[in-house]
């Protein structure tokens, strides 16, 4: 079953069950005729009107939604007057007589959810145009330089193809398409009403990402390459090792794990429909009925975004939100409130405690995707800029710290061997006395990259300090974590670098410290074991891998 046929069995679920949501509505309405209505009643009323007025939108009743809202609204003003207990059964019956006609707008439009076909639109489009894996194309016209940026792309394990002429790119891509267009294209001049911005015109709007190098420097040029979709622009002469970088770090957002949405709503319908929404945009979804459990769901299963409905039965949105902001661990987490609220003042008052966008029910299935990636892309991207080091992209000291302790305790649950390795650029101060500080970085940012190049992205890498790393290896044994380390250690030390005239390469030295799930040490044991084998490495001559048993670590 296709993403449409899936949301349709969900709407005809709900055009099925309507009639008894209805029916609740309108017993409710009798009770208002029989006394004065209490506050109670009508508060319960007023949830059931919310509720229906996001639903009933979303399911293609956008005449049943723009009444219910109506008459919520009308709902509201009476829970806000201090009307008398005569004029508060007047307005009950007011609000009864009109109740009883909402049946009347329970009728699908001609189109009830025209936002699918956009979603299966675009889906088809990416499918169509979907990138070669770690694949590069690259338009150098310098010979030169187009030899030394092939001969670092391909150092690094990446695909990459040479060009040099435009015409001839453009030519290729209209059978495939890589998934990084690494440009020299001169930008001085150039504009949407010039001849060369039109000869462009091939790669927008396609899955490729973009990258310029150019020789200007100046806001015109970078504009124009932001027209052009650039992802990143570098400036000759080139900063190689952190172009490397940069292109390894989109390649890697390009496979980065799926969005994870937690949705906390009363209304199960609606939850579930937005639910298949994201799925069938890739991302990875699940549903929260009861908002008193939001801390132990988020412990469990950390999200990268929460869509929230602001009435829920017994608590409301803002207190929801407040409360999870109160546990630092999830100040930054992004929550999105998903209500039929209207009214701009209630709206700017519930993103003032604690949430950082509010949607409108009903929403279009592509608004709704596209809000929760930017959403989740910009979180990461701070959570990353918070961190990781700015030179490697690595976890930081301490990050790699809590790091170690979260993969310890999954795999004592999980009942899984682990590997930590510490490793250190061998006589790393010669270097950087003989070549400059510039050229050390160089050789840091290389092990970064080729570290990400060649281990699982389970692994999780850090830079613990200086010219030494940290790599931890999960669901994994000792010795694989040395076939897969000896293999880059021998791949380090085939790197060139140069500095003017002089080439040179570098060497590293590995520790490694395996440890079986039964076996009782923290997290800080286990580094000084892996510190401990590093040492000994060293010791046996440098440029070496060295198994240390992490259970005599102290």
């Amino acid at each position: 079953m296709n993403l449409n046929e899936q949301l349709q069995a969900i709407q005809d679920e709900y055009l099925k069950k309507l009639p008894v949501v209805l029916d609740q509505i309108s017993l409710l309405a009798q009770e208002l005729q029989q006394t004065a209505p209490r506050r109670d009643q009508l508060i319960i009323l007023g949830q059931e009107l919310h509720k229906l007025a996001g639903s009933a939108g979303t399911f293609g009743l956008t005449r049943l939604s723009s009444r219910a809202a109506e008459l919520n609204k009308n709902l509201d003003s009476i829970l806000s007057s201090n009307s008398a207990e005569s004029d508060l059964r007047y307005e009950g019956l007011q609000l009864k007589e009109a109740l009883d006609s909402l049946s009347l707008f329970a009728q699908p439009g001609p189109n009830p959810n025209p936002s699918l076909i956009t979603l299966d639109a675009d889906a088809a489009r990416t499918t169509i145009n979907k990138p070669l894996l770690d694949q590069i194309w690259l338009l150098e016209g310098e010979p030169q330089l187009g030899a030394t940026l092939m001969a670092h792309l391909e150092s690094f394990n990446f695909s990459a193809r040479l060009f040099t002429k435009l015409s001839e790119l453009a030519s290729a891509f209209e059978s495939e398409q890589p998934q990084i267009l690494l440009l020299d294209i001169p930008l001085e001049n150039a504009g949407p009403s010039n001849d060369f911005h039109s000869q462009c015109q091939f790669f927008q709007n396609t899955s490729s990402r973009v990258v310029f190098i150019s020789s200007k420097d100046d806001f015109a040029a970078r504009l124009e390459a932001a027209s052009l979709g650039a992802q990143a622009y570098f400036v000759k002469p080139l900063d190689i090792p952190n172009l490397i970088n940069r292109i390894e770090q989109i390649v890697a957002n390009l496979h980065s794990p799926a969005e994870k949405v937690l949705i906390i709503d009363d209304d199960e319908m609606l939850a579930q429909y937005y639910r298949q929404v994201l799925i069938g945009a890739g991302m990875q979804a699940e549903i929260l009925a009861r908002p008193e459990k939001v801390i132990s769901a988020l412990e469990s299963n950390t999200p990268d975004v929460i869509l929230m409905d602001l009435q829920m039965p017994g608590i409301s949105g803002q207190n929801l939100a407040a409360v999870i902001r109160q546990y630092g661990r999830w100040v930054g987490l992004p929550i999105v409130y998903l209500s039929a609220e209207h009214d701009p003042h209630l709206q700017l008052l519930a993103l003032k405690q604690g949430a950082d966008d509010f949607l409108v029910k009903p929403i279009s299935n592509e608004h709704l995707v596209t809000v929760v990636k930017s959403k989740v892309a910009r979180s990461r991207q701070l959570i990353d800029l918070m961190t990781k080091d700015s030179l490697t992209s690595l976890l930081k000291h301490a990050a790699i710290k809590d790091a170690l302790r979260r993969e310890l305790d999954l795999a004592r649950r999980k009942r899984e061997e682990l590997c930590v390795a510490m490793m250190d650029i061998d006589h790393f101060k010669q270097i950087n006395d003989q070549f400059g500080h510039a050229m050390g970085d160089e050789v840091i940012a290389s092990v970064a990259t080729l570290l990400r190049m060649r281990l699982r992205r389970t692994d999780v890498l850090g830079r613990y300090g200086g010219e030494e790393f940290v790599v931890i290896m999960g669901n994994c044994s000792g010795d694989k974590a040395f076939k897969v380390l000896d293999d880059f250690r021998q791949r380090f030390q085939e790197l060139k670098f140069s500095d003017e005239d002089k080439v040179f390469s570098a060497t590293i030295s590995i520790g490694i410290a395996p440890i079986k799930s039964t076996l009782e040490i923290d997290a800080d044991m286990l580094l000084v074991a892996a510190d401990k084998a590093m040492y000994a490495a060293k010791s046996m001559g440098r440029n070496k891998v060295v198994l240390h048993d992490a259970g005599s670590a102290g």
